[in-house]
């Protein structure tokens, strides 16, 4: 371990400033108090619409876990989580960023998925915490490049 890993409580420090770093960067660049207001709003609601899908898609790793007691939400739920988080985004950046910032996120969900499985065996709460970090990061840098 570097100097940084014992300053900051290890690998899981390192991953906290890294988002920290990430998100003042954005709102830094951002500047305007109105806007910074709207970006924050718009990176919670999208990104925390995309939990119920990936809940939904991703099985739990564990039978036992904290992710597979929540249990799977149902369809009407996915779908409506993901029409509030489009319709946060498209309010917030237009069409065209909307669009962007969805395919982004969609990335995202799919390369976590993929890690997920392999290295977990599906989802987890974690898995699903750090879903939810690194799309509120997404919207906020998204946000960043638009305004």
């Amino acid at each position: 371990m570097g100097r940084i890993a014992v300053v900051t409580g290890g690998t899981r420090g390192i991953g906290k400033a890294i988002s920290l770093m990430l998100r003042w960067s954005a709102l830094a660049d951002i500047a305007e108090p109105r806007v910074v207001a709207l970006a924050l709003i718009c990176a919670h609601v999208s990104a925390r619409a995309c939990v119920p899908a990936f809940m939904h898609m991703v099985p739990p790793a564990r039978a036992d876990g904290l992710s597979s007691g929540a249990g799977q939400p149902p369809f009407a739920s996915v779908i409506t989580g993901l029409l509030l988080g489009i319709v946060s985004l498209l309010l917030a950046f237009g069409p065209t960023g909307a669009m962007i910032t969805v395919l982004l996120l969609l990335l995202v969900a799919l390369v976590l998925a993929r890690v997920a499985i392999r290295q977990f065996g599906g989802q987890t709460g974690d898995v699903l915490g750090a879903l939810e970090q690194i799309g509120e990061i997404t919207v906020l840098l998204v946000s960043a490049s638009l305004f």
